[in-house]
């Protein structure tokens, strides 16, 4: 049996995502999470609620204790964009033949498939998860009830295989092997495990996220290398950071100090996307390469797909355009965007930034 080299499975991959017939990939993960969120409704009993037209003080009423109206009012919004609901002189009922070909194109399309993890989590725990946000709860991305799902998530072949077609994106091993590179959100260790592999263990990377508990799962990751089973924190060249969620710290990086930077899906996550790519470039040295992932929307309406994130504990997906302007406002002048889902940015001169912004916010304040 043929082995496919990274390049081809990379060249297979775009060639799929370019034959997506009439459909956007963008309008397709729409569609994806149009189908997740309103599993989420179905399971709760609100989607046989709205069989009868609704209003939103209906729907809140129906649910009971939202204390987060105005989500509740961009997710309705969102799904009737979507189709998943109508608008009847402002009130919404369910249209269940939308719903039917959703659940159909989940088990006939390939975007469908990729992300069927995401999916089945709406109906086996994160439909509760939504009651909870609704109702006032605050959650992120290692709550228990998210953390399981983002762990299979960005372990699955997909993910894996988009992490190396952002890798090819910047330069490829010709480009990266040797260099330092700062993974930014390193996550549980698959990613810091698909990189060493993919440049051969030829670079010296810094694992950092967020949280603690996320970067001490990640030393403990366990990697094969030259015949023997290694945890990535014995590892010469792998050294790890946990870095402020709130950005209100600078990363513990020194000033012009990596030749590349990888952020895989984070970006989003987060609630301070500016400064978080001002660190990001800031520890970047001159000539330095920002590989990023994340997806962006056509438009800057409120989408299920920022709904979605925000059911768990995330902020919201931007607009290429409002990436344009983060990118250049950090000072990342050469940028280019792909298939609206990975960005490449070249730091050309020095940032001049490298303090953290000063922000006003109801966190700060308290």
């Amino acid at each position: 049996m043929a082995v496919i080299s990274t390049v081809g499975k990379i060249k297979g991959y775009l060639t799929a995502l370019r034959n997506v017939k009439t459909l956007r990939i963008s309008r397709l993960f729409r569609k994806v999470h149009a189908l997740a969120l309103s599993i989420g409704l179905d399971k709760i009993g609100v989607l046989d609620f709205l069989d009868e037209p609704r209003n939103l003080d209906d729907v809140a009423s129906f649910i009971g204790d939202v204390k987060r109206l105005d989500l509740l009012g961009e997710l309705m919004e969102a799904l009737a964009n979507e189709s998943v609901l109508v608008m009847q002189d402002g009130r919404y009922k369910v249209n269940r033949a939308e719903i039917d070909k959703l659940h159909a194109m989940r088990q006939s399309n390939m975007m469908f498939r990729s992300l069927e993890v995401l999916i089945s989590g709406f109906e086996k725990i994160l439909y509760e998860l939504m009651v909870d946000v609704l109702r006032g709860a605050e959650f992120d991305f290692v709550s228990p009830e998210v953390a399981t799902l983002f762990y299979i998530q960005n372990t699955s072949e997909v993910y894996n295989l988009a992490r190396e077609v952002l890798l090819e994106l910047g330069g490829g091993k010709s480009r990266l092997k040797g260099c330092s590179i700062l993974d930014v959100g390193c996550g549980f260790g698959i990613e810091p495990s698909i990189i060493l592999k993919f440049l051969d263990f030829d670079c010296r990377l810094i694992c950092a996220d967020f949280f603690t508990n996320v970067v001490d799962e990640c030393m403990h990751y366990t990697i094969e290398t030259d015949g023997q089973t290694k945890l990535l924190k014995d590892l010469e060249n792998v050294e790890f950071a946990v870095l402020d969620p709130l950005i209100r710290k600078p990363f513990p990086i020194p000033d012009n100090y990596v030749d590349a930077a990888f952020c895989f899906q984070v970006i989003h996550w987060n609630h301070y996307p500016q400064e978080l790519l001002n660190e990001i470039v800031r520890t970047l040295k001159s000539g330095g390469i920002l590989m990023l992932a994340t997806y962006m929307k056509r438009k800057e309406k409120v989408t299920v797909t920022d709904v979605l994130i925000k059911m768990m504990g995330g902020n919201r997906f931007y607009s290429e355009e409002e990436m344009k302007q983060f990118f250049e406002k950090a000072g990342l002048k050469k940028h280019t965007f792909f298939l609206s889902n990975f960005a490449v940015a070249i730091k050309t001169d020095a940032n001049p930034r490298t303090a953290i912004i000063r922000r006003t916010s109801k966190t700060e304040a308290t």
